[in-house]
């Protein structure tokens, strides 16, 4: 095992992992000797580590087989997951990988903790995966890890855990711009609702708890009295709203922070409010673009896919975070600028 104090010119850890095709944090781990990796893993660090010092001469390398990524997205989780799905999709030719999109039971950490093992046994290169905050979840990427595959959250971050990079936006950014939003929109004191899809999302924490610090400190005339969860479900929302609106009749916004917009929307129309309740969502698309138009959403903070989709793969292929540049900005589209996307 090479120590770190015997090297005179220790490489950057990103040169490392690149070189080893593994992620930082396990190089960090057989370096620093900090355990819990592989013996496999750890001989490829140690090889890559003497090879980049020019201890010993890197071995001829063949033309390599095309990399094997794996997409793992939330099934019937709305348009916006299905843009994403298809925009990984459409990048494997570009990008000389075999991209393959795996759909889980939206918000089942046994059922995605499963999936992301079998992606290690099936030998995958890498995986991304939009992140449930679950420990059965945190568990199954440790082994991915120590397994030496690179793993990307998408959208929603899990915390504290072993993975390559996070790519989304900042998520209680957008929360605290929606309460912006809404502090603007709404005229006097009010009585705001909160949908969302459950705890388990981080993204839907985030936003929610920025959309309410915002609010606290701005605008302490307006009240969010109801949390819905509709588990990102059209017609789960459709029902929660619904039900929202005859129990507290002085509603006069709601923030809908996750997938099943469309749901939410209906609700107001049947109802005949959505000229008096305020509407802001997330995800521009075809589903919730009739809904802007209209002016039954007010508000929609978008995130670009296709940006998520292109710099979640490049890290994985490259085998190192993406760089501080490389953010993903909260965009706010109304009616009024949404045309030509």
């Amino acid at each position: 095992m090479l120590h770190r104090r015997s090297l005179e010119r220790r490489p950057k850890a990103t040169e490392l992992a690149a070189r080893a095709g593994v992620s930082v944090a396990t190089v960090d781990r057989v370096i620093n000797e900090r355990g819990g990796v592989h013996h496999r893993t750890a001989e490829k660090v140690n090889r890559a580590l003497l090879e980049l010092i020019g201890q010993v001469d890197a071995p001829d390398r063949p033309s390599a087989a095309p990399r094997r990524l794996n997409v793992l997205l939330p099934a019937a989780s709305g348009r916006s997951t299905e843009v994403l799905a298809e925009q990984a999709a459409g990048l494997a030719d570009e990008i000389g990988a075999q991209v393959t999109i795996s759909f889980v039971e939206r918000i089942n950490p046994a059922a995605l903790a499963e999936r992301l093992l079998a992606c290690a046994r099936e030998g995958a290169d890498g995986v991304a995966f939009q992140g449930v905050d679950h420990p059965e979840v945190r568990w199954a990427m440790e082994e991915l890890a120590l397994a030496g595959v690179p793993v990307v959250t998408l959208c929603s971050d899990v915390a504290a855990a072993d993975r390559l990079a996070y790519v989304g936006m900042d998520n209680r950014a957008a929360g605290r711009t929606g309460g912006f939003l809404m502090g603007g929109f709404c005229k006097g004191p009010g009585k705001l609702a909160v949908v969302w899809g459950g705890q388990l999302y981080r993204n839907h924490e985030e936003r929610e708890a920025g959309f309410r610090a915002f609010l606290r400190h701005h605008h302490p005339e307006l009240q969010i009295i109801e949390m819905l969860d509709g588990n990102d479900d059209a017609e789960l929302n459709r029902q929660r709203m619904r039900e929202a609106i005859v129990a507290n009749p002085e509603l006069s916004g709601v923030y809908c922070v996750g997938g099943g917009q469309k749901g939410v929307a209906l609700a107001l129309e049947e109802a005949g409010v959505q000229r008096r309740i305020v509407m802001i969502g997330h995800n521009f698309n075809e589903e919730t673009r009739p809904f802007l138009l209209s002016g039954t959403i007010d508000v929609i903070l978008h995130q670009d896919m296709a940006k998520i989709a292109r710099i979640g793969l490049d890290c994985l292929l490259k085998r190192v975070a993406p760089p501080v540049g490389a953010v993903i900005p909260v965009e706010i589209v109304t009616r009024e600028n949404m045309a030509g996307r």
